[in-house]
């Protein structure tokens, strides 16, 4: 992908050595290269390495963009900071780059033993280099103008990237994730803050928007934007009411990974790539993230 401008190259993390599961993004200006989403802390031998391979060093990024503060986006951001690169992040997630003591509490209370091997080390990051963003406004690095896109309903702390005067939108998790070399959307809807009108809303507004081209963090570049945002929207309504009403089914983890296959069979998911991108650990979040939205509705209409 390229423009008079500026050059996009993808940098695959393989995270538990799956390919594309998370990926980041590095921007190559007229006068620097800028990275969006750094990744966990365990993969960053192969974001220095990806970058090196693109004959740039982190120390010499000129920024850091994160579209959210989860640790698959954000949870090697310390490395950064540590170089003295500074950190560009939504305002609600900010404080948590720099006393990261509360993310890390919860995400253990999720992931258990699992954590260290998973995520890493997770570490502050020092406060004059986190700089806080809201919707519209325009970070410069590079050579280049990045715009923040408030694009909440995934997470309350959300943010896409646009680069201005193009077609590009680098969307984090706004848009859902693919499986590579597929066109099958997962959607991720994680507690505490998944929201599903408030996501429909971002998709609204992602359909109107300028951008012709979808960077995802986790699945690569999407040109057929229009098909893409069909099926996000259709998948998250269906998801979410089959969710809903699963709660008193036996079987009800099997039963929603049946519901993912069938929809995945008619973009040929092969069964292996279904295993790595709909883990139980995938199908389990969805089932929270929806079952604590409903249980918060539920108390309000009570009250």
């Amino acid at each position: 992908m390229s423009n008079a401008l500026f050059d996009v190259h993808a940098i695959d993390l393989c995270h538990r050595n799956i390919a594309g599961s998370i990926g980041s993004w590095a921007v190559e200006g007229p006068d620097g290269w800028v990275v969006i989403e750094s990744g966990p802390a365990s993969t960053w031998e192969a974001l220095e390495e990806g970058l090196s391979q693109l004959g740039v060093r982190a120390s010499n990024v000129s920024a850091l963009l994160l579209t959210h503060i989860h640790l698959d986006h954000a949870g090697g951001a310390w490395r950064f900071a540590e170089l003295g690169v500074p950190i560009h992040v939504h305002r609600v997630g900010a404080p948590h780059m720099i006393d990261p003591t509360r993310l890390e509490r919860s995400a253990r209370r999720v992931y258990g033993d699992r954590y260290d091997t998973l995520w890493g080390a997770m570490k502050p990051c020092s406060d004059n280099l986190v700089h806080a963003t809201t919707d519209g406004d325009v970070v410069e690095a590079g050579g280049l103008q990045f715009q923040a896109i408030e694009t909440l309903g995934h997470a309350n702390h959300h943010h896409a990237w646009h680069i201005l005067g193009s077609g590009d939108l680098f969307t984090g998790d706004a848009v859902g994730m693919r499986v590579p070399d597929t066109d099958w959307i997962t959607v991720p809807m994680p507690p505490p803050e998944f929201d599903p009108l408030v996501w429909n809303t971002t998709i609204d507004r992602i359909e109107t928007g300028p951008w012709t081209t979808f960077h995802l963090t986790h699945g690569g570049t999407v040109t057929d934007t229009g098909a893409h945002l069909t099926q996000l929207r259709q998948s998250l309504s269906s998801q979410f009411d089959w969710i809903a009403q699963s709660q008193d089914n036996a079987d009800r983890w099997g039963a929603y990974s049946s519901l993912l296959r069938t929809s995945a069979n008619q973009y040929d998911v092969s069964d292996a790539l279904f295993r790595d991108h709909a883990s139980p650990a995938r199908l389990d979040m969805n089932l929270g993230g929806v079952d604590r939205y409903v249980a918060k509705k539920q108390a309000q209409t009570s009250i």
